[in-house]
């Protein structure tokens, strides 16, 4: 799909859309980041579930490193400037990294179902070693979908070559594009759906035989955050895949014209803009994300921590010398 120029002549429009998808992708960036620096000055963050948002911000974070950035310059050039080899490999990125996104949302939710539903096996069931597994599990699911596949030409239609000197256009199969819609999209979806009915049932349950509401309404608050964290998901990547799976599907349209076009590209920068909106939910939704931001903003000393604690996880003699600090300081 081409961008806003012609033959790579700039336009003033294509310019303007370069600078208002640099603008997305800075704050994708930047809001990324800080999820990475938020667990070091708040301790309430070293969670199992925050290891999963981790893993969620990772992906965000690459997308706008190494997915965006090519996209704003496709689609202000209107031609693809980097060879055919790394057309390749920057559409296997883009299909990876939604992918790892939409399947940790899905374990965010399994994590959740265990939480609420079953508290008392929780720790054993997601304990911190079987976390890290889960997240390896998760990548390499991704890796399967989309850099196997796309490198392999397995989504390619024989007879069908684009101009590989101009254009870097996702070209896919009826049954790549509904097999792989399914499994990185639709199959964790309903996953997801099934989890939080039931986490929603089971809290309404627990709401009226205990006594203890302040504690349900912490659960039930943290809940609701992972919910809504799920539907901007949604609503960002829906109508990409729906759209994907029509245009594969018997009776889709032949042709891609010019409004057909403009519409793919909107509705993939709004997918793209799910990795925007995820940290600034963190933000608004969560307490101790805005602690952390705060003292990662505002308190120096916090700063310096970041700094020790970077140290002492390279040095084991650091690490203890650290550790062995905060007991002194307990006891005094």
């Amino acid at each position: 799909i081409k961008g806003h120029g012609s033959e790579g002549q700039i336009t003033t429009q294509g310019i303007l859309v370069g600078a208002l998808l640099t603008l997305i992708d800075l704050v994708t960036f930047l809001g990324n980041a800080v999820v990475f620096v938020c667990p070091v000055v708040e301790k309430r963050l070293r969670t199992v579930t925050y290891m999963f948002i981790m893993s969620l911000a990772a992906a965000d974070l690459l997308v706008a490193c190494l997915v965006m950035p090519f996209s704003i310059i496709y689609e202000v050039t209107g031609v693809w400037l980097f060879g055919r080899q790394f057309c390749k490999v920057w559409i296997s990125f883009d299909v990876m990294f939604c992918t790892a996104s939409i399947v940790t949302l899905c374990f965010i939710s399994l994590d959740r179902y265990c939480s609420v539903v079953t508290p008392h096996y929780y720790s054993k069931r997601m304990s911190r070693r079987r976390c890290i597994g889960m997240t390896l599990t998760i990548w390499v699911y991704s890796s399967l979908i989309s850099l196997l596949p796309v490198m392999k030409g397995w989504n390619e239609i024989q007879g069908l070559e684009p101009d590989a000197r101009n254009d870097c256009v996702f070209v896919t199969n009826r049954t790549f594009a509904i097999v792989a819609s399914a499994l990185a999209f639709y199959l964790p979806f309903l996953i997801m759906c099934g989890t939080y009915f039931i986490i929603y049932r089971v809290s309404r349950l627990k709401e009226r035989a205990s006594k203890r509401q302040k504690n349900l309404q912490l659960e039930n608050k943290a809940t609701r955050t992972m919910t809504i964290i799920i539907s901007a998901f949604v609503l960002c990547w829906l109508p990409y895949f729906v759209l994907n799976v029509w245009l594969a599907a018997p009776g889709g349209p032949e042709g891609a014209g010019p409004g057909l076009q403009l519409l793919f590209k909107v509705i993939t920068w709004l997918g793209y803009c799910n990795s925007t909106l995820n940290p600034l939910l963190y933000a608004f939704l969560n307490r101790d994300f805005q602690r952390a931001l705060g003292k990662v903003t505002y308190d120096k000393e916090d700063m310096v921590s970041i700094v020790t604690f970077s140290r002492t996880a390279q040095d084991p003699q650091g690490r203890a010398k650290a550790a062995l600090g905060v007991e002194t300081d307990n006891k005094q």
